[in-house]
């Protein structure tokens, strides 16, 4: 590979970062512009549409992500070429059915569910091919090797698309339909930018004709659409069991926390987007002592900007939430469960892809299932309870039991596990950031100025901590060049 896996995360990760708060925009938009009550209705129908678009992939995502080096490697152009179009086309069509199935079949939901949909619910169920095409058009990219092209689609086109035309309709035209009709627009500009960068990189050609290896690809992905619809349904059953049981406002004030919170996983997703692809190369190759040392650093650097993000989180959950306007206690509350959640999770690194890409795929559906399970039987009874406290108990505890599983069958299956004593330097670095914050917490000025100014600080001395601690032997890999 060209590039040294430092600058490939390095462009996710700042990517990703500026991706994710645009998309984190979105829901300022919608909830300064048109209330926090619209923010639930389009939380609500954004689950719709993106679990109808995690069928539609039917698991191919993943077999981009894993097949398409591998031809290329082999320097088979033509086996490259069938598979992206074979992993675009099987999603247009499969999405297309599930959308007409749900369009017409949406009364009939309405009354088996006891409840009525808003009129935009019927337009993110449209979206559904749009949004398929476009995050295997994605993960494709990752196939490539490259991480770039991931950020010039999704987190610029279509994230900086879809902030402009929402901000437009929210400020603006003042219409909750406007709005989604413009994001699914975003989708739909992600989704051509997709297909041209492929296309740029000789990987998606026309002047050959394709080969689809068929059999190999479908039994590769089909186990993982269970696995990733199981998955969908881990992260989202909260959204959609609080859609039945309380007001589309608690709901939005649910959104707003749970999107807080995923920012603490940002680094985890940038390492997921070039990890697989290497996974899989270097287990394929038998470079199993390599694989062990890169799973191990990523690991350590995802935990410690992970925790460093949490401590941000728990000391400024109110001054967080007050930018989508007056907060409430219940929704702060939410923010600090969830935001624990997501640091579990984000603290096994890429677990779940390193079984997936070193041959226990199937295993996943195991760990998904069992997950989901209690997930949903979590949501139901404490959401009815607790309304969306109960929510954020049942989708951080079903976060942490899913993530735990992953790391012990990497341990037990692999004879991996991340972590070691060396730990400790960065214990110490965010134990002294953390106590910055709390003490810029005291200071009697305003809420954002103490957000900014705290969490400069709190990076300045985590950064300069580790800095003097110097660098590990498990940090190596994270510098060196893959050939």
């Amino acid at each position: 590979m060209r590039d040294s896996i430092t600058k490939l995360v390095s462009i996710s990760f700042l990517g990703g970062l500026i991706g994710r708060a645009l998309r984190y925009g979105f829901n300022v938009v919608i909830a300064r512009g048109l209330g926090v009550e619209a923010l639930g209705i389009f939380a609500f129908g954004m689950v719709i549409m993106k679990g109808g678009g995690v069928f539609a992939r039917v698991g191919l995502d993943n077999a981009a992500k894993k097949y398409i080096p591998i031809y290329r490697d082999n320097d088979d152009p033509a086996r490259v070429s069938g598979t992206i179009l074979l992993c675009l086309g099987t999603p247009f069509v499969v999405g297309t059915v599930i959308a007409v199935v749900l369009y017409f079949g949406k009364g009939l939901t309405e009354k088996l569910v006891g409840t009525t949909f808003h009129a935009t619910t019927a337009l993110f169920i449209l979206g559904i091919p749009l949004i398929a095409i476009m995050m295997v058009g994605v993960n494709a990219t990752y196939g490539l090797k490259e991480t770039k092209y991931s950020v010039y689609i999704r987190d610029f086109g279509q994230s900086i698309a879809a902030l402009v035309l929402m901000a437009i309709a929210a400020f603006v035209v003042s219409d909750l339909s406007v709005l989604v009709v413009g994001y699914l627009l975003s989708i739909l500009i992600g989704a051509v930018l997709a297909i041209f960068f492929l296309h740029q990189e000789n990987a998606l050609r026309l002047d050959i004709k394709p080969v689809f290896e068929y059999r190999k690809i479908f039994a590769f992905s089909i186990p993982l659409t269970l696995v990733a619809s199981i998955q969908y349904l881990v992260s989202w059953t909260d959204i959609l069991v609080l859609g039945v049981f309380v007001s589309s406002e608690s709901v939005g004030w649910y959104q707003a926390a749970y999107q807080t919170s995923v920012l603490l996983i940002v680094v985890l997703q940038s390492m997921n987007s070039i990890f697989p692809s290497i996974a899989a190369g270097l287990h394929k190759s038998g470079q199993h002592e390599r694989l062990n040392r890169l799973y191990t650093a990523v690991t350590k650097w995802v935990t410690y900007l992970t925790v460093l993000g949490l401590a941000y989180v728990l000391v400024y959950s109110q001054q967080i939430l007050s930018i989508f306007g007056t907060t409430v206690q219940s929704a702060e509350i939410s923010l600090v469960i969830l935001a624990i959640g997501q640091s579990v999770a984000a603290t096994v690194g890429p677990a779940g892809y390193l079984l997936m890409m070193t041959g226990y795929e199937r295993l996943q559906v195991v760990n998904t299932t069992i997950t989901a399970v209690l997930n949903f039987a979590l949501n139901i009874v404490l959401i009815q309870s607790y309304g969306i406290i109960g929510a954020a108990i049942a989708t951080g505890v079903s976060f942490s039991i899913l993530n735990l599983l992953r790391l012990a069958q990497v341990w037990l299956l692999l004879g991996i596990q991340p972590y070691s004593r060396e730990y400790w330097r960065g214990a110490f670095a965010i134990l002294g950031a953390a106590l910055a914050l709390s003490l810029v917490k005291l200071l009697p000025a305003p809420g954002y100025i103490q957000l900014v100014v705290g969490g400069s600080i709190a990076i300045l001395i985590f950064v300069a901590t580790l800095w003097s601690f110097g660098l590990t032997d498990e940090d190596e890999i994270l510098i060196e060049a893959i050939n």
